[in-house]
């Protein structure tokens, strides 16, 4: 099951309580006061895992709670420190916490080992032992622990990917993965046949890129015909983009106006990715003329043209050359601007006043 949208609730740990105690020993009448400290409460992380590939584990369990710290003790003995409870997501997973009915953006994890706090656990209460003075010899006052931060999370993954292919029913995108990369994705006579998000590694010889096959769009996908544009969110990270179409369409730059019209629609800022218009099926195509005669109909869409053919495996190198430079020219670009790390910083809770 491949799920990439959850809500959690995470609970992080109370604080242990300081305890008001006092020192009772044969021949020390006036021992004073020996109360120790509370523990902390466990905080919360949300930490990337490389061997998930989905948000499914969540499905059965949405309430996270870490534990809690363990009261002081005689003898000025501090309590237990609760553990730190780690939730672990895959690579791609975007974290909002929801506030005054917005959400807002915790952390954006990409990298395998990333780690981020989601809620701090509450301090450990102070016990009698810290308000002993000259005045005051037996103080009975003693500090509960603090309690420790609750929040609503909203887990959002977004496939970590470098070149997304995208098309209309019947397109062929399932029989082009196939044969560009090991992916095995269903591939079959109907409409529909892709459901989920289908990954492929496709290697030219210098680099290695992950393709990803995105279900098939129809006319009012943006509008929720269809799946929708329920998977469109993945081509976020995506390097390039691979307009997909059929050789056999009656107008061929008709369809990939819709297409770009349905992603525009989607976001606006999608549209704008590097691209590349690859055309399938190309050995249904009479001659090479005709071959000519596609790639000038689509002349004034301004981005490359390849003719490929899934089937008898034509014009495959020439697709993964082109696609796989634009993806370093890409790629080069994105380095020379580095995006600003999102981190989350949870609100202090405040000392109770002792």
């Amino acid at each position: 099951m491949f799920v990439d949208n959850v809500e959690i609730q995470v609970r992080a740990g109370h604080g242990g309580s300081g305890l008001a105690s006092f020192r009772r020993e044969k021949f020390l009448p006036f021992g004073g006061p020996d109360g120790g400290d509370g523990g902390r409460g466990g905080d919360i992380y949300l930490a990337v895992d490389s061997g998930l590939n989905s948000l499914a584990s969540f499905k059965h369990k949405s309430l996270f709670k870490a534990g809690n710290g363990g009261a002081g003790g005689k003898n000025r003995m501090h309590g237990t420190n609760a553990a730190d409870l780690v939730i672990k997501a895959p690579v791609g997973t975007a974290a909002y916490v929801k506030e005054k009915g917005c959400e807002l953006i915790v952390a954006d994890l990409q990298k395998d080992g990333q780690k981020v706090l989601l809620a701090r656990g509450g301090r450990g209460g102070k016990g009698n032992v810290h308000y002993a003075t000259a005045t005051r010899k037996a103080p009975t006052i003693f500090q509960p622990g603090e309690e420790g931060q609750q929040c609503d999370i909203i887990l959002k993954m977004q496939l970590v990917i470098d070149v997304c292919i995208i098309g209309f029913t019947n397109s062929g995108k399932s029989a082009l993965l196939s044969e560009l990369s090991s992916a095995r994705p269903e591939v079959a006579d109907y409409q529909f046949t892709t459901k989920v998000p289908v990954l492929g590694v496709v290697d030219d010889g210098g680099n290695k890129m992950t393709w990803a096959e995105l279900p098939a769009l129809v006319k009012g996908s943006g509008r929720g015909k269809g799946l929708g544009n329920r998977f469109l969110h993945h081509a976020g990270r995506a390097l390039v983009i691979v307009y997909l179409l059929d050789a056999g369409s009656a107008d061929l730059k008709a369809d990939f106006e819709e297409l770009r019209n349905e992603i525009k629609g989607f976001d606006a800022v999608l549209a704008q990715k590097a691209a590349i218009i690859a055309v399938n099926k190309s050995d249904v195509v009479d001659d090479a003329g005709g071959c000519d005669y596609i790639k000038e109909r689509l002349l004034d869409t301004g981005l490359p043209r390849v003719m490929v053919s899934a089937l008898e495996r034509q014009g495959l190198d020439e697709l993964i050359l082109e696609v796989h430079g634009l993806a370093v020219e890409a790629r080069n670009m994105a380095s020379s601007y580095t995006k600003p790390e999102v981190v989350f910083r949870p609100k202090p809770v405040d000392r109770r006043d002792a």
